[in-house]
Order: structure tokens, then sequence, then C-alpha cells
């Protein structure tokens, strides 16, 4: 066998999973914000959210602040689809990220300040929803008190 046809049958000239040949791409790194981010929430909806998690995420984003608008957008994005589906512990738990966002992060407000604002408008937008309409009047008045 050539060197291309090893690609495609490995060395030993069975179809076993252990060669390198065979396995899957799974092995890719994953982003250190991005598993952090996916850690926040919790498996069920049910779940508590993780606030150690949180911590850590805008502790992260202090020493990161080059990540913040991309950790902005996922929350925002996310917080759009939980509002299709409404799932309120969730979006309770995408404005507690940004609440400790604002508390940790405050000299980087200007990286996820739009998002954020974003966010609280379409809470506040959810003429049926209270609990949203809540979330949403919280979270613009941490913002506003956390303006320098």
């Amino acid at each position: 066998m050539g060197f291309i046809s090893r690609r495609i049958f490995p060395a030993c000239g069975s179809m076993c999973v252990c060669c390198p040949a065979l396995r899957s791409r799974s092995r890719q790194p994953v982003k250190r914000y991005k598993k952090l981010l996916s850690e926040i929430f919790p498996k069920s909806i049910d779940g508590p959210p993780n606030e150690r998690k949180i911590v850590k995420l805008c502790e992260y984003a202090a020493k990161n602040p080059f990540r913040i608008p991309k950790i902005a957008k996922y929350l925002e994005e996310r917080c759009y689809k939980e509002l299709r589906c409404e799932h309120i512990k969730f979006i309770a738990i995408v404005t507690e990220a940004y609440n400790k966002l604002l508390c940790i992060c405050k000299d980087q407000m200007a990286y996820f300040a739009v998002s954020l604002l974003n966010v609280v408008s379409e809470l506040l937008d959810k003429p049926k929803k209270d609990a949203m309409r809540i979330l949403g009047c919280q979270t613009l008045t941490r913002f506003i008190y956390c303006q320098p």
C-alpha cells in the first residue's frame, strides 16, 4: 500500500477502531470561553444555575477582554432562543451572567453594552410575560447603576 492508501486503510490492514486513521475528528480543541458558556446552563430545565461557572466565565472575560464580544454574542443568541421556547429559568441565567459581567468587567462595558441592551429591549417587549419584563427591568437598573 502506498502513502495515500494508508489514509483510507490503516497500516494493520484491518478495520479496527483503535487506529488513528479511523478515529473521528472529535479531538478538535474547544475554546475555553465556549466550554464555560456551555457549563453555566444546567443539563435540564429544572436544574439550578451554576453560579461558580458564571463567576469563572466573568473572571475569564476580565482577563481576556478580546473574548467579551464573542461571549456577549453567544449570550444574546441564547437569550433569543430561550425567549422563543419561553424558558424563563434559562433567560434568568443569561441575565445573571450579564449582571456578573457588569460587576466584574466594568472597564470593558463597551464590549458588551449593545448586546446587553438588545437583550433588555427584547425582555421589555414581552407584554404578556411579566416575569420577563421584571428581569428586563432589573437588568436595565443594574446596567444604569454600573455606569462609570
